[in-house]
């Protein structure tokens, strides 16, 4: 539910709010950065993992922020939708580098990848102001791990829920002044849920393609294993190193709404930052950071009804790095830096009963080198702060085997695109209880190796003359603190040239095209103390998107993948009682969710009407010391509904152009229980 994990925890980490140019959500923080209110923070505590019943961090960001909504892919691996922009318009990191999945399909999202105990804070920033970061079109999504301490700390946390769904895990630190340590596992699984009326996920294909077996019907939806370590050692009076890996492991992850499931995949998240502080008056901090992340994708149909099964090995590997230096001159703070990265994704089609090659380029081993270089400067005078940045980037992509079924739009698979971005803002404070912000910027993402590259069939392929697209983009925000009330409004109007988007060719073929559009919006959060240690809370959002240019074959003018509006109200309650001389903490929360009805769709893209919906949400807590119990209900009167419209194709399905909405679980009771030390 909205907002109110924030602010039942808001004392946690209330310190310091006011120093940070963004806005925070944490896990210990889930940190959301937004522009207009950049100063301002919101904070969820150390024990926000077990508030929620959530399988992947998707589900905690929409929870948490009006103007995020998730598309549900099935039980596990879902997208985060952003003010309109996901999939590849919204790229995910991880302290700093980029990782992908490698499904064409998008059955594995980068933010999948990622284990919910591993997470210190997550940054999610909106609109084109970092410019620290390449391809942040609308925004990204930043995951930042915890890192090793020098006392002896850990934490461990059991769940368990509806559907047979259950976790636990634990992560602990410890060590020295010079060196420290960190190690931390966890299991995670879930059966197939059902939605409120009664359907299980092999029922959504009942009557269609690729039907499920009756091993399918039995299947667990998935289960995961992920392990992790990082060390930290203090090189030289001035410096820090630090180490990490994580390895996951998923197995039979049920996508029941494409026509392959995922018999296995494997994450592996390994880097190394360097920090060197106080070097001398042009360098306060210097971060060298060096990182590889890969991931293993292995779809395969042997839960299917099909005459010939199939099976797929995907991979993606990133390789990157990046040099920061920070300093501040005659008042106004300098960031300069450069970072690179190179990608490489490749994907082949196999006969899962034979092993016979199908297709040897439905990713035709793409290569991706990006380089880049930025400057950012934020100078503060009589109250206001006036910040400003340029990056420019340079990308070669290409394609090493064949284009065969390309070939038909071009059979160029070598391209190098140039992009200058860069922003400026300015932000007033007054008497510390109204803040605003003013902004425009201007950004670019260059076209994946889908869109550009792949080769499903001689129906579906990529187009190698696709254009970047660049965002122009004003944001407002405005916030205000009085007494018992709070109030922040923020609103923008995005600009796209270029936008890439799927279309059905004169020809009769699949493929991607260059148009422009736009996407404008607002969002406003109010909270309200009652006293005795209650609270109430709202929240709300709504965006728009509209076409400038119609795709071939689309007379829809409606951009495909906006959400429709979402609001929520939730009474939140927090409260220190002493019972028989013992101190307990007790926290509770009961909230309506709503979302209106999805009527502004693409319907010439595939998308599909949606009705508006009302859930209620509540969980109670008690913290005693340093264990915590939590218990909850999502949809407690076990309603029937779908949150959002995805409309990219299945790339291995024919290139469907009306891929299944996928309804959320019906009512969904669990419980968790955390020590901390």
């Amino acid at each position: 539910m909205l907002f109110s994990a924030s602010q039942a925890y808001s004392q946690d980490a209330a310190g310091g709010a006011q120093e940070e140019q963004s806005k925070y959500i944490t896990l210990d923080t889930l940190v959301v950065e937004a522009p207009p209110i950049e100063q301002s923070e919101q904070q969820i505590g150390s024990q926000s993992v077990a508030l929620y019943k959530i399988t992947d961090l998707s589900e905690l960001i929409a929870a948490e922020l009006a103007e995020a909504t998730m598309v549900r892919k099935s039980g596990y691996g879902n997208e985060v939708n952003l003010r309109g922009f996901s999939q590849a318009n919204l790229p995910v990191l991880v302290n700093g580098g980029f990782i992908e999945g490698a499904c064409g399909s998008r059955k594995d999202p980068a933010l999948s990848h990622i284990n919910l105990l591993t997470v210190d804070r997550i940054v999610v920033r909106e609109g084109p102001f970092d410019v620290s970061r390449s391809g942040n079109l609308g925004g990204y999504v930043d995951v930042i791990t915890r890192e090793p301490q020098e006392r002896f700390t850990g934490q461990l946390l059991a769940r368990i829920g509806s559907y047979d769904f259950a976790s636990a895990g634990f992560s602990s630190s410890m060590g020295t002044e010079a060196v420290q340590a960190l190690l931390g596992y966890n299991y995670s699984q879930s059966g197939q849920y059902e939605d409120g009326d009664g359907v299980a996920l092999w029922q959504l294909r009942e009557g269609r393609s690729a039907a499920y077996n009756n091993k399918g019907k039995k299947a667990d939806a998935f289960s995961k294993n992920d392990l992790w370590g990082a060390v930290k050692a203090r090189t030289g009076a001035k410096g820090e190193l630090l180490v990490e890996y994580a390895y996951g492991e998923a197995r039979d992850i049920l996508t029941s709404r494409v026509e392959m499931d995922t018999a296995k995949e494997t994450t592996g998240l390994a880097r190394a930052e360097w920090t060197l502080r106080e070097l001398g008056p042009w360098s306060e901090e210097l971060l060298v950071r060096a990182y590889y992340n890969d991931v293993g994708h292995y779809p395969t149909q042997r839960y299917r009804e099909v005459a010939v099964p199939k099976k797929v090995r995907a991979k993606t590997s990133i390789m990157g790095g990046a040099v920061e230096n920070k300093a501040r001159v005659a008042g106004t703070a300098l960031s300069i830096g450069a970072d690179a990265f190179e990608k490489d994704w490749e994907a082949d089609v196999f006969n899962e009963t034979t092993g016979a090659l199908l297709n040897g380029i439905l990713v035709p081993s793409v290569n991706e080198a990006h380089i880049g270089a930025f400057a950012r400067s934020d100078s503060e005078f009589d109250g206001w702060t006036l910040s400003a940045g340029i990056r420019v980037d340079r990308v070669r992509t290409r394609a090493d085997e064949a284009l065969t079924h390309s070939a038909k739009i071009s059979n160029a698979n070598r391209r190098t695109d140039t992009m200058t971005g860069g922003f400026v803002s300015l932000r007033r404070q007054i008497n510390g209880s109204v803040d605003a912000f003013a902004g425009v910027g201007r950004s670019y993402r260059t076209p994946t190796g889908v869109e550009r590259y792949i080769q499903s069939g001689a129906a579906y392929f990529g187009n190698p003359e696709l254009e970047p697209v660049s965002n122009t983009e004003a944001d407002l925000g405005l916030r205000l603190h009085a007494g018992r009330w709070s109030l922040q409004v923020k609103g923008f109007y995005s600009d796209l040239e270029d936008y890439i988007y799927q279309v059905l060719t004169d020809e009769g073929w699949k493929s991607y095209e260059n148009i422009d559009a736009h996407i404008y919006g607002a969002d406003a959060k109010a909270g309200v103390e009652l006293g005795s240690g209650f609270s109430l809370n709202a929240g709300a959002a709504l965006q728009r998107g509209r076409k400038d240019s119609l795709p071939s074959n689309n007379e829809d003018w409606d951009l495909g993948q906006m959400a429709p509006f979402k609001g929520s109200v939730a009474l939140d309650y927090q409260g220190q009682h002493s019972i028989a001389g013992r101190y307990l903490r007790l926290f509770g929360s009961i909230g309506l969710v709503h979302g209106d009805k999805c009527e502004r769709i693409d319907s010439d893209a595939g998308e599909t009407l949606l009705d508006s919906w009302n859930v209620v949400n509540m969980r109670v807590g008690v913290s005693a010391g340093s264990w915590t119990f939590v218990a909850g209900v999502d949809n407690l009167f076990d309603q029937t509904y779908a949150l959002a419209n995805s409309y990219e194709w299945d790339v291995l399905a024919g290139a469907s152009a009306q891929p299944l909405v996928v309804n959320e679980p019906g009512r969904f009771v669990y419980a968790s229980i955390s020590r901390q030390w």
